[in-house]
């Protein structure tokens, strides 16, 4: 093989690597800017109702948090849950720990669908709805 070809090769192979490298450990874009920017164009948001619907998702992703992590740790105690009264106890504090998730969420998206046109946040609310009841709570709840 001549030596021209080799190098060739070598190139090719360690520029596919870089770039599959590079793409591997590249952070991807917030989740909540490409919910943005699909509410906006989905729903036909001006700027400054994205604007707003922004605003309030980045202070409710917090709070959506911080339920999760309470899921989880309550799911975890079901799990290691050795007795019949802790476990009883502990599926109990789930279930309310999912109503309170399940109710915090639906305000919240009652909320940004008060900022879109009656059509269409009564649209939007009409697709996101079935998606709550789907919801791992391994993450916070997005907006679309």
């Amino acid at each position: 093989m001549a030596p021209i070809l080799r190098l060739l090769i070598v190139v090719a192979v360690a520029g596919g690597a870089a770039f599959a490298l590079t793409r591997h450990f590249s952070a991807p874009p917030p989740a909540s800017i490409n919910e943005i920017e699909w509410l906006t164009e989905e729903f036909k948001l001006d700027p400054e109702q994205s604007r707003k619907i922004a605003d309030l998702h980045a202070a409710y992703r917090p709070i959506c948090a911080d339920h999760c992590a309470d899921i989880i740790s309550a799911r975890n105690r079901i799990e290691t849950a050795e007795q019949t009264a802790a476990l009883a106890v502990a599926e109990i504090e789930l279930r309310q720990l999912e109503q309170t998730c399940l109710d915090s969420t639906q305000t919240h998206l009652q909320a940004v669908a008060t900022v879109m046109d009656p059509d269409q946040g009564q649209r939007y609310l009409a697709l996101i709805r079935s998606r709550i009841s789907d919801h791992e709570h391994t993450e916070p709840f997005g907006l679309k």
